[in-house]
């Protein structure tokens, strides 16, 4: 799956991160502090072709993988270093940033509201943010939630202070929706073009609030987090917030690119081999910024089957497709629907200046597989794939 550079807050770190080079012997980084999860339906052979699949080089960063069935862990496990600084490993329990995988979380809280029949998804935008106005009354909900808004990104768009729109250099949700606010312009009308837009998903974040008269985050904890148990999970919207377990972002310093891309940012780095350390420091949430872990996507994942959170009325709204005026009609809310090996596949892909993610779950099997990385472009949506056919090789898919 492809989808436009835009939906990263930094940009220039996904291009030139394309390939990252090997930082040395073949030595596997030895599987971090997780007990491997046996189980017989995956069998050893399986899980020996996985655990190759993710080898990485001794003080690399790496990834946290994980495939679930009928609700508990059949694989789980970290490779490599979640922070170089302090040869801290990665584990089931260390705690990544999303990025855009953070969409699903952010529809589920419009979702909940909708059942709580306090919104519906033909709602115009401008009841509950009067600016967007401007834009009209045919700019609905609806149109925020799967994609077709109109609405420019705020990453094609100049900020006031002339600085890029990256995250090592801060601002937050607010800024960027008020950029577009100001901008007052469509670049098409809602719903008759489909275009990939992380201002859709905060200006979703921002109704929340509107509508529930607590910040995002309280009502995602109170709401979501909590009721599901995922007490390691919080949404980034504070820079200089402690997250226990984090793991720190990074890139290959030798890359030429990586000091090209910085260089024209104004960062310069000081030439050599090893790992450059990426940190996000702009706290922008709703396409993205969510921190979490495997652990907690397991209590997640099980609520797609159990119904938890308003029974299953929440699962089915979550896998809700809609017809527009254009082609593209297999999104979901914050997903999109997939064909693989003929099964049908919710799945999204993420990524940002600290992060590589992807999450697939195949619910007629109730399987689903995650793949983490604390390398930008660790290529986490290419990694699961190879985890995929492997399952479906030995028949597991």
């Amino acid at each position: 799956m492809s989808r436009p550079f835009r939906r990263f807050a930094f940009a220039a770190i996904v291009v030139l991160l394309a390939v990252v080079p090997d930082q040395g012997s073949a030595t596997q980084q030895s599987v971090a502090a997780s007990a491997p999860a046996s189980d017989m339906w995956l069998g050893p052979e399986v899980t020996a072709s996985l655990d190759a699949l993710f080898a990485v080089p001794q003080g690399s960063p790496g990834y946290a993988v994980a495939v679930i069935k009928d609700g508990r862990f059949v694989y789980k496990r970290g490779f490599g270093l979640a922070n170089l600084d302090d040869n801290i490993p990665i584990t089931p329990d260390t705690s990544f940033h999303l990025a855009s995988v953070s969409k699903q979380f952010t529809a589920a809280a419009i979702a909940l509201l909708i059942l709580d029949h306090k919104i519906a998804l033909s709602d115009p935008v401008s009841r509950y943010i009067p600016e967007a106005a401007k834009f009209g009354a045919d700019l609905r909900i609806e149109h925020l939630v799967y994609m077709t808004s109109g609405l420019p990104d705020y990453t094609d768009l100049p900020r006031e202070r002339g600085v890029p729109w990256m995250t090592f250099y801060y601002f937050t949700r607010d800024e960027a929706i008020a950029t577009v606010l100001k901008s007052g312009k469509l670049e098409f009308a809602p719903g008759t073009q489909w275009a990939y837009r992380n201002i859709n998903y905060m200006l979703l974040t921002k109704i929340v609030e509107v509508v529930s008269h607590e910040s995002f985050a309280d009502f995602m904890q109170e709401r979501i987090f909590r009721p599901l148990g995922m007490m390691h999970t919080e949404i980034n919207d504070d820079s200089t917030e402690v997250i226990p377990h984090r793991a720190t972002g990074y890139a290959a310093r030798p890359d030429p690119r990586v000091t090209k891309e910085l260089a024209a940012a104004g960062i310069h780095i000081k030439p050599g081999d090893g790992w450059v350390r990426l940190v996000r420091v702009s706290p922008h949430f709703g396409g993205s910024g969510i921190f979490t872990s495997l652990n907690d996507l397991l209590l997640w994942d099980q609520n797609w089957y159990s119904g938890s959170l308003k029974g299953m009325k929440f699962t089915d709204l979550m896998n809700r497709r809609q017809k527009f005026q254009h082609d593209k009609d297999n999104d979901a809310f914050g997903l999109v629907w997939r064909t693989r090996y003929s099964h049908p596949m919710l799945d999204y892909s993420g990524g940002d200046t600290d992060t590589s993610t992807y999450m697939a779950r195949f619910p007629d099997q109730h399987l689903t597989v995650i793949c983490l990385s604390n390398m930008p472009l660790g290529d986490a949506e290419g990694k699961a794939g190879k985890v995929m056919d492997v399952l479906r090789t030995a028949g597991k898919l």
